[in-house]
This record gives C-alpha cells, structure tokens and sequence, in this order.
C-alpha cells in the first residue's frame, strides 16, 4: 500500500472557503488512504520538513509525494526531493484555483477532487520531462515544466503587472487591449542584448537579441528508457511590429527554420551566457531582472497520475 505525504500550503488553508482541502481529505478518510498531512507555512522550510517526514515513513519504498497548493510549491518540493534524495520519490500535485500549461498538457484535472481521483487510481509512476535552470557557479536552481523566456515577452508581462491601468484592464477582462498596449510600449523602448550560447561544444554569439524561449516537451520521446528529451531553444534576433506578427505566421505553420532571424537548436544542456540585466520569466511566473550565466537542463521525473483513469468531461470540469 503507497504512503501518501500531502504537503499542503497553509496560506490557502486560511482562505478556503469552500473547504477543499476538507473535501479531499474526507475522500482520503473514506477510501482508507494511508497518508499524513503536512502544512506549510513558509517555503523555506520545505527542505527540513520533508526531509523529517520522509524519515518518519516507515515503507520508505512505498511513498509518493502530494503537493496540494499552487504550483510553485510544487515545484519548491520537486527541487528539494531531488536535491536531499539519491531515489526518486514519485511525486503528484494539486493545483489550487490554479491553472497551468504543464498539467493541461499531460492531463491533470483543474478540478481538486479529480485530479486526487487521477492521483489514488495511479498504481505506477509515469515519467515526463522538466527543464532546469543551474547558476553556473552552482548557487541555486530552478526547474520549469513549460518554458523559460527571457527579453520582449518577459518585458510585456512585467509592463502589464507594474501598470495600475494595464491591471485594470486586465481585470474587467480587456486582456487583449493591455497587452497591444503593453506590447507597443516593449517595441518603443526595449533595447536589443548580446547572447552568447554554447550546445556540445560550439558556441554561437548574437550581438543583438530581443528574444529567448526555451521550451520543455513533458511527454518523453522514448517512455520505455526515460531518456530525457531536448529542450527547444529559439532566438530571435530582429523584433518589430511587422516581424513579431511574421514570427506568429510562421510558427503557426511551423516554417520558422525558413526565417532568417530566427535561430532554433535542440539540446539536452545548454549554456546561456546574457551579461545584461533583462527581464525573464519562468513558467508565467516573472523573475527579477537578472544576468544570466547558466546550463539548462533536461531531465525526467516519476509522476503519481492515471490521467486516462478519469473521463474526459470530468478532466476540463473545473
């Protein structure tokens, strides 16, 4: 019998109104799970509690790990799971009034009381792939599931954020409005950057950037040996209104190799040299400005899901 740890953030404990967390864990109750609960208040412990509660388990073959929350605690979690243990633990999450690429991708229900269902009818892992982020002196890391981005697209979102009337926009749903608005301002006033990339062994530099995307694919081309995939890279070196809307054609009829200023590779590591401060993003979520001199990295990771085991209207009913 699997042992489930259900690591649960407690700032949406304290704003549960509609008691989810009670609902998922009256369904534990009634199945007869063997699981604990664990709640976090500050991500910075997430490290030591886990390590404790692992330790604690005494079938410590037999464990998989539940993230119940948003997805950065999930992904808090996974950091600290391959940081502090030499096996892979299985590990599954729960988004709450959260929606992301990466679960809509492989399957996971937005629904809570779903995506449990697709946790508990599980009885194997499932491997998909990540990406990471390692500072090249091996300070920290980050792991994206969907993509990382660095330049115009990472401007536009921090424009539409700082701004009270972009916001505003956005809130009474003018979504489209605030980001042309955004978007005119990044063509105005963003400046092109240099990027230096090294793929086995060769470098290539781009004196003017505008634009870094380097996209993960979660299902493995190869699911038998995990192997991980490679991860997409593409810089855009020539950024205006008339070649970002040619960009848009020509990825939607995948011919972008055939455009001159855009430049795809494919790689499982990469190493990203930027000695400017530019704006990034991780997985929709905004980073601070920064320098980068980092590797990305693909690898696979177990995952607890039958996403098939449910129906497809009971997987989009959120």
């Amino acid at each position: 019998m699997k042992n489930f740890l259900f690591f649960i953030d407690n700032h949406f404990i304290k704003s549960d109104s509609n008691s989810v967390w009670g609902t998922l864990e009256s369904e534990l109750q009634r199945q007869a799970i063997n699981y604990k609960a664990v709640f976090i208040s500050d991500n910075r412990h997430i490290g030591n509690l886990l390590k404790k509660a692992l330790n604690n388990t005494e079938d410590k073959d037999n464990i998989v790990v539940v993230s119940v929350g948003p997805s950065t605690l999930f992904l808090d979690i996974l950091a600290k799971l391959r940081k502090n243990n030499k096996k892979q633990v299985p590990i599954a999450f729960i988004l709450i009034n959260e929606k992301n690429n990466f679960a809509t991708k492989i399957g996971v229900s937005s629904n809570p009381v779903t995506a449990l269902k697709q946790i508990l009818n599980s009885v194997h892992p499932t491997s998909y792939n990540l990406g990471l982020v390692e500072n090249a002196q091996g300070t920290n890391e980050q792991i994206f599931t969907d993509e990382l981005i660095v330049g115009f697209s990472a401007y536009v979102t921090s424009l539409i954020k700082s701004s009270k009337f972009y916001s505003l926009l956005v809130k009474y749903h003018l979504t489209f409005i605030a980001e042309f608005c955004a978007m005119t301002d990044a063509f105005l006033n963003q400046e092109a950057f240099s990027v230096t990339t090294r793929l086995s062994q060769k470098y290539n530099f781009f004196k003017s950037s505008f634009s870094i995307h380097v996209k993960n694919q979660p299902f493995l081309d190869d699911e038998n040996s995990a192997e991980p995939n490679n991860l997409q890279l593409e810089i855009i070196t020539n950024l205006n209104p008339f070649s970002y809307w040619f960009v848009i054609l020509a990825r939607k009829f995948k011919l972008t190799s055939k455009v001159p200023f855009v430049h795809s590779f494919e790689q499982k590591k990469i190493h990203l040299v930027i000695n400017s401060l530019e704006f990034s993003q991780i997985d929709n979520r905004q980073l601070i400005n920064k320098f980068y001199d980092a590797y990305l990295k693909s690898f696979s990771y177990p995952f607890w899901f039958d996403v098939d085991s449910v129906s497809i209207s009971e997987k989009s009913n959120s």
